[in-house]
């Protein structure tokens, strides 16, 4: 019986001895110094994890060679650095213990696919506008299948590369490709991601938490409706946590109220008091369009801009068939009241301040700054939102001439 718990044991140890030697490496590096001299500086051993790039090990120059050795290091593309000197890339995969120095020309000893990768990148010729077929590649890779997809990625791009190895994370050119396109701006682009890398794989969730902090802005209504799209076809459907609890919390609020100022949702009817104490609600109004106007007294912006919408409104009122509704935000009602005479302000004129408003106005429309702006149609749906004066006139103009 203990001959047999103690061959288990055996057994268990020598499975753990070669899972660790499978991740662990040591690592000689020869400096080619020629004129400069290195020796006692600290050399570094950096690698990339989507955005992120980070140290790895670290090793001091003795008579011109750095060791870097330890028992964990990931599948991926490195970088080999010191002060003063140019810093060399190395794949790490299968070879985990070789020799690299360089006289100013790189050589390589125990890595069979950085060898691979080195002659790759000196022997593929891309000059005068040819691009090789990805069978070239495959050739130079040398049956490695990492280096032959950081090569695809390298010199065709993310369309020829379309893998979902998660290891593509840890090169800096595949994280700058994706990033341009969840940074687009543009849903179709965005989901063009997704699509492919889909939310199952290392990739696909590593973006969407990425992504969903990126597009997760006050004030911008472009980034509201990308954030929503994500949300509601991505990643609720996933059934995934990629995010902290508080996030998770901050980020489902944040979804419900950028919801309801989303381009064609229906605003539901707003009442508040005007300077006669009477109450006026947009329900009442028959026009075309809807300007919902909230601004406060005391904003800089709301002086220049206000007074500036009010001239457009007294020119094209009654061209483009549209009303405004204003909404003071503030308490101070004879501030309010004196920039309304000041100006001369005919429009619908309210004030959170008198009280009479039947909702949340602040909350609901998720105002963080004034002035904010919606534009509604007939049927009271949103079709702009913080828009610029410029923006107004040139939707009203486009549909009258329509």
């Amino acid at each position: 019986m203990k001959r047999i718990f103690f061959v288990i044991l055996l057994c268990f140890c020598m499975v753990g001895t070669l899972l660790a030697q499978k991740k662990s490496y040591r690592i000689t590096f020869k400096w080619y110094q020629g004129n400069a001299s290195c020796e006692g500086e600290m050399a570094y051993l950096t690698g990339f994890f989507g955005d992120e790039r980070q140290v790895y090990d670290s090793a001091v120059v003795r008579k011109g060679i750095s060791v870097f050795k330890g028992r964990n290091l990931p599948d991926g593309l490195y970088e080999v650095s010191v002060a003063g000197m140019e810093p060399h890339s190395l794949v790490i995969s299968e070879s985990r213990q070789f020799t690299y120095w360089t006289d100013g020309v790189s050589h390589i000893e125990g890595s069979s696919e950085n060898l691979a990768y080195q002659l790759a990148h000196f022997s593929i010729n891309t000059t005068d506008g040819y691009i090789p077929e990805p069978v070239v590649f495959e050739t130079h890779s040398e049956g490695h299948d990492l280096v032959y997809k950081y090569l695809l990625l390298e010199y065709l791009g993310l369309e020829q590369c379309p893998y979902p190895d998660a290891r593509l994370l840890r090169h800096p050119l595949f994280n700058q490709l994706i990033s341009s396109k969840l940074q687009s701006e543009k849903i179709a682009v965005i989901d063009s991601v997704f699509d492919r890398y889909g939310m199952d794989t290392e990739i696909g969730q590593y973006y969407m938490a990425r992504v969903l902090k990126y597009y997760n802005m006050d004030n911008q209504p472009l980034y509201d409706e990308i954030l929503v799209h994500l949300y509601d076809k991505y990643y609720v459907p996933s059934g995934l946590q990629l995010l902290s609890d508080t996030y998770e919390r901050v980020l489902k609020r944040s979804i419900e109220r950028k919801r309801r100022v989303l381009p064609g949702v229906v605003v539901p009817p707003l009442e508040a008091l005007n300077t006669d104490g009477k109450k006026e609600s947009t329900e009442d109004i028959s026009h075309a369009y809807t300007v919902l106007w909230f601004w406060d007294p005391d904003c800089e912006d709301c002086q220049v801009e206000t007074p500036a919408l009010y001239e457009y409104y007294q020119e094209k009122a009654d061209v483009y068939d549209f009303e405004v509704f204003a909404f003071s935000i503030t308490q101070d009602v004879n501030r309010w009241k004196q920039m309304v005479a000041e100006w001369g302000l005919s429009w619908i004129n309210t004030c959170d301040g008198l009280g009479g408003v039947n909702m949340d106005i602040v909350d609901y429309f998720s105002l963080v700054t004034t002035p904010a702006s919606l534009l509604l149609d007939s049927e009271n749906k949103i079709i702009l939102r913080n828009f610029t004066l410029e923006e107004l006139d040139e939707f009203l103009r486009k549909h009258y001439l329509e």
